[in-house]
């Protein structure tokens, strides 16, 4: 009797469905969306990160409830986060990843990795792309400002 509870102890981490996490990344994305679309910006804050729901007041509440939903094509794990990829029928079928990760045991949206996963890096054209690099120096005029921080600057050196 003991013998198999202790194999029924060992074996019940093999008999977990391993896709249990990615299915409640793709919840928590879903609702976070729907959360969105129906202007619960409670709802919102318990979804997104910390760093994220600092800008809830910012959101497109009223855009998303006029859309479309996006639509979940999968979710994948990439290291400890998860990456929900979307497509909008509102923009063309254009494709996006939302981020969700674990913060503080719980699995939330976050919007600034989501908006580095979407980044594209646009190359300028040549004759733009050189004055963009170049620096541009121009002498002023010290002020009264400058002059003190040089002076403490100068108390601050050891006697030559």
């Amino acid at each position: 009797m003991r013998s198999a509870l202790l194999t029924c102890v060992f074996l019940l981490p093999a008999c977990s469905d391993p896709a249990a996490p990615t299915r409640a990344a793709t919840e928590v994305f879903a609702s976070f969306q729907q959360a969105l679309r129906t202007h619960d910006e409670d709802a919102c804050r318990r979804l997104l990160t910390r760093e994220s729901a600092a800008v809830i007041a910012s959101l497109p509440f009223a855009e998303a409830a006029a859309q479309k939903p996006l639509r979940i094509d999968g979710t994948s794990p990439v290291g400890s986060a998860f990456h929900v990829q979307v497509t909008d029928p509102n923009h063309g079928d254009r494709r996006a990843t939302f981020v969700v990760v674990r913060e503080y045991g719980q699995l939330v949206v976050d919007l600034v990795a989501s908006a580095s996963a979407n980044a594209e890096v646009v190359a300028l054209d040549g004759a733009a792309n050189a004055d963009f690099h170049r620096e541009h120096v121009e002498p002023r005029e010290l002020t009264p400002a400058d002059l003190e921080r040089i002076r403490q600057f100068e108390l601050t050196q050891p006697p030559k």
